[in-house]
């Protein structure tokens, strides 16, 4: 059994009944523990006064019954939720790029859910995961090292939170022409398999420091002669904002958990990078098969990086399959165009559900290549990828695609089913997934704004 990290919901949808109005009347905030219904816990959001309020609800069954965070919730802080295995449920704080306060929920060996003492203050992340005792955050970051100009090289900053001690570390490694093509670059999700970690490696650009300084070929007349961009995605002069690399795909494979020394860099040119996008979040869509087989999966985001300084992409959604063990793509595999047997979409985010199977949100969108949108909407569909005979099929039995306004990023995986929570017309359920029937069985009800992560924590 697992659960797998994600990222939280964008909800747009109603309260139901009077919780809109009633919610926090009905719930003790004083408590420091709750004795929860069952081992399974959900982290719902209800906005009672215009202001998000998360609650933490346990359940006995996720394929039936139902749950109000009225009197039955344990107040907690929003975040990114991410569970450690079934011993502890985090909620990264993301705080608009500025550090937050992160904590942790358990249950104890009566059954009861209690915050954890420890309290992380974490830097920005734009990806996270776990890698052997850790939870680990990744981000792209200023490093101390700069030219005589004041250039400041990049790096790959990071956050070890261990599990078990409830302590924090940090570490910053090189970023500056991680792939020997004079561009920094940021990791997308982490899978640990066979003694090894593997990441997909997203290009960004070159800094100032790397277009002063880089002694390689690159694209001068990428390079900005005015500022641009808003948000995140905001530019100086003197940089190329975005990768002249946009329909490659790179895997890091490092030998270790530390993430210490020179990765094995495994790369294609058959589809472009390989990651979800919603807005400066990078979402996770490499994953491990029950045998080993890593795939990973494109959506082909570089066709919507377009401006005077961007390189467009043309490649669509694909996967490809890097056979446990190997230090390259396999190439009998190839490259499977998923947007092709989805009908011409493609896809927010993936999860490994079991075996070789694996779970798409799907975009419907139709006014972008694949419907691609990198602010997350117009992902409201549902499909199961099997990896062995590259079979696709949308799943049947959830709500139709222009009913559903939200699909719970952390869905829970078990005896070879997903769990994953769906909001659709003011209804908040999970529902499970069968992957070889492709068909899906409304679950589990839960009264809340949104149901922002589901998983299962064991008393201890």
């Amino acid at each position: 059994m697992k659960s797998n990290a994600t990222m939280w919901l964008a909800a747009a949808t109603m309260c139901i009944g009077t919780i809109a109005t009633s919610c926090n009347d009905d719930v003790d905030n004083s408590r420091t523990e709750l004795a929860v219904k069952g081992e399974y816990v959900l982290a719902a959001t209800v906005s009672p006064d215009g202001t998000d309020v998360t609650y933490l609800l346990g359940a006995e069954s996720l394929e039936s019954g139902a749950l109000s965070t009225r009197k039955e919730g344990f107040e907690a802080t929003g975040g990114t939720w991410i569970f450690f295995g079934d011993k502890a449920l985090y909620n990264l704080q993301y705080n608009q790029g500025e550090a937050g306060v992160t904590e942790s929920y358990a249950l104890n060996a009566e059954g009861k859910l209690y915050k954890r003492p420890g309290v992380y203050n974490i830097t920005r992340f734009t990806t996270y995961g776990v890698a052997g005792e850790n939870i680990v955050t990744v981000s792209a970051v200023d490093t101390k090292d700069a030219d005589a100009e004041g250039n400041k090289k990049k790096g790959l900053g990071f956050n070890f939170l261990h599990a078990a001690d409830e302590t924090t570390s940090t570490k910053t490694i090189a970023g500056e022409d991680f792939l020997g093509n004079g561009e920094y670059v940021t990791f997308a999700g982490l899978v640990e398999r066979g003694g090894k970690v593997y990441t997909s490696v997203v290009p960004m650009g070159m800094s100032k420091w790397a277009v002063r300084n880089y002694t390689g070929e690159f694209d001068h007349s990428k390079v900005a002669d005015k500022t641009g961009g808003s948000g995140s995605g905001a530019f100086d002069i003197g940089v190329i904002p975005g990768t002249q690399y946009p329909d490659q795909a790179f895997v890091a494979i490092y030998d270790n958990t530390a993430f210490d020394g020179t990765p094995v860099i495994v790369s294609t040119d058959q589809m472009g990078y390989a990651c979800g996008r919603m807005r400066s979040q990078y979402y996770q869509t490499l994953w491990a098969a029950d045998n080993g087989d890593i795939y990973v999966f494109s959506p082909g985001y570089g066709r919507m990086t377009t401006g005077e300084f961007y390189t467009t992409g043309t490649l669509g959604a694909k996967v490809m399959r890097i056979k446990g063990g190997a230090t390259t793509f396999d190439d009998s595999y190839g490259a499977v165009d998923l947007e092709a047997l989805a009908g011409g979409k493609s896809f927010l985010r993936t999860w490994h559900i079991s075996g070789d199977y694996f779970l798409l949100q799907m975009y419907t969108g139709s006014d972008t290549p694949g419907g691609l949108d990198t602010r997350g909407t117009g992902a409201t569909r549902l499909a199961v990828y099997k990896g062995s005979d590259k079979s696709f099929y949308y799943v049947d039995g959830i709500p139709a695609s222009d009913q559903v306004t939200a699909i719970g990023g952390t869905p829970y995986t078990e005896n070879g089913a997903i769990y994953i929570p769906i909001v659709a017309s003011g209804e908040h359920a999970i529902y499970k997934i069968d992957p070889a029937t492709h068909s899906a069985t409304r679950g589990l009800e839960v009264e809340a704004q949104s149901i922002d992560a589901v998983g299962r924590l064991a008393p201890r």
